[in-house]
């Protein structure tokens, strides 16, 4: 009798256990104390669209550092056309040990590929790097990917909010509301736009318009970094002809004012 209620008593014990993790309460499971360094990235999320230009999103999804600051790249649809921003946040101590919990759970802290069995037309794949054990560890997810791994991976980037317009997550993860992200430098990039004939740029519908570029010259694939007044004055160029394609030496250029976040500290940081 004593050994069938030991066994009784097992068998629900494992139900039980199935149904915590069933129902997405993880919070029984242990994990490391995440790094504590503010410097240091703890976690990030990119994006990669499959057949889309190199420089369609130059700014990280998600950046998150090791003192709960967060930094989400999100839609911003109150405005015609829609253009993305850049907002700055700051995780509560909970919250940033959970979440860093949860991304050791899925198994971020190794890196692995996760393929799919489906192919998906330009699905592109989502890059996920974790600082595990004092080293990033890089887990690259193909579009498509299924299994329990991938429903963890899920499960955490929907509670850091990532692929929502707003791009924030609960009130209750953060401290105080999320702000605009103000840089200290920004990188301009220049991307060398075809002529035809005509001398108006090509492969677009209806043509850009086309506006002398009045600061310093440009040149194909060039990295630039700008600082204070400088950097304000080529944010308010862009700002004000969004769709311009720039003149510099007989040459035309697509410019895009790239925001370095806190770990990077130059053009070399930024991915190609």
């Amino acid at each position: 009798m004593r050994t069938r209620r030991i066994i009784i008593a097992g068998a629900l014990a494992a139900f039980m256990a199935a149904g915590v993790l069933a129902v997405g309460h993880l919070r029984l499971w242990w994990a490391p104390d995440p790094p504590r360094d503010p410097n240091a990235l703890v976690l990030r999320v990119r994006f990669t669209a499959g057949m889309g230009p190199a420089g369609a999103r130059p700014v990280p999804d998600l950046s998150l550092y090791g003192d709960g600051r967060l930094i989400v790249t999100s839609l911003d649809l109150d405005r015609m056309p829609a253009r993305e921003l850049v907002r700055d946040m700051r995780l509560t101590d909970r919250a940033y040990r959970e979440i860093y919990r949860d991304a050791r759970l899925a198994g971020l802290g190794d890196a692995r590929v996760i393929k799919s069995d489906v192919q998906v037309l330009d699905g592109g794949s989502t890059k996920i790097t974790l600082l595990a054990n004092g080293r990033p560890r890089v887990t690259t997810l193909e579009s498509g990917a299924a299994g329990p791994r991938v429903w963890l991976i899920d499960q955490l980037l929907k509670r850091l909010a990532l692929g929502k317009s707003k791009g924030e997550p609960s009130r209750s993860d953060l401290i105080g509301p999320a702000r605009p992200y103000q840089p200290t430098r920004i990188a301009l990039l220049a991307h060398e736009v075809p002529k035809n004939d005509t001398g108006t740029a090509s492969q677009t519908s209806p043509a850009p318009q086309i506006r002398p570029w009045p600061l310093h010259s440009l040149s194909p694939g060039a990295c630039t970094l700008h600082a204070g007044s400088e950097a304000a004055t080529i944010g308010q160029l862009l700002e004000s002809a969004p769709k311009t394609h720039w003149a510099s030496q007989s040459r035309h250029y697509a410019l895009t004012a790239r925001p370095l976040l806190p770990d990077e500290t130059d053009c070399a940081s930024l991915p190609r």
